[in-house]
């Protein structure tokens, strides 16, 4: 009986740790993004770049905390921290943010963005999860929680390079809110033609054989001598 316990109590213990595990790994995710797009925010608006500096070091931060201390209060704090995130994220695609340079200016879906909800809603599902009751969670034998947490790391370690690059892409190319000479050419506008200077006449072009009107002249002379002699 009390061997039953100790392997129940062992399978549960292994089930909350796949959750919290899944989540970790999952907010790294989400934080190298944010770090990664934080210079660019940074340099349009300063408290926008603050924001995402923030997030980023606490999704990095609560990562490491959850793997040593996986408390209802821990994992709570990442479930609101991360809806609010991706809420903010929705807004700003939607309607835009209410506030700053560029306020009611819905954002554009980007790579690195899209990655980063992605990881937010993998830690809010595997937070949640790990705070069902343990009856109720989903038991998984060690073998297979080896495989799982396996799985879940190597989803992040892919996805998040193609996140981070996009992130710092879209930083070093300067392309934010505002629109330069270069974006109107690109969306097709045409541009002024250049002035031509008509204050000189045209200079005939080398090519230009030289003109028969000297010669011309010459043959009507000498048709109207032959006439007059003629006439003599």
């Amino acid at each position: 009986m009390h061997m039953q316990h100790d392997t129940t109590s062992r399978r549960h213990r292994t089930d909350i740790r796949l959750a919290t595990v899944v989540a970790a790994f999952a907010s790294v995710g989400a934080g190298l993004i944010h770090a990664a797009v934080t210079p660019q925010h940074w340099q349009e608006w300063i408290p926008a770049g603050v924001f995402f500096a923030g997030i980023a070091l606490f999704q990095l931060a609560w990562a490491g905390a959850v793997l040593r201390l996986p408390r209802t209060g821990v994992v709570s704090v990442a479930i609101a921290a991360n809806l609010a995130s991706m809420a903010l994220w929705g807004a700003s695609r939607t309607w835009g943010v209410p506030f700053g340079p560029h306020a009611g200016e819905p954002e554009a879906i980007g790579i690195a963005g899209v990655l980063a909800v992605l990881f937010e809603a993998i830690v809010v599902l595997s937070a949640a999860w790990s705070l069902l009751p343990r009856e109720r969670s989903a038991v998984f034998a060690p073998g297979a929680y080896r495989f799982a947490a396996a799985g879940a790391a190597v989803f992040v370690v892919a996805l998040t390079p193609l996140g981070v690059l996009s992130g710092l892409e879209h930083t070093h190319g300067g392309t934010g809110h505002g629109h330069s000479d270069s974006d109107h050419e690109e969306q097709g506008e045409p541009t002024p033609a250049p002035e031509r200077d008509t204050s000189q006449p045209p200079t005939p072009d080398a090519d230009t054989p030289p003109s028969e009107e000297p010669s011309t002249r010459n043959d009507d002379h000498d048709e109207h001598g032959d006439s007059d002699h003629s006439h003599d």
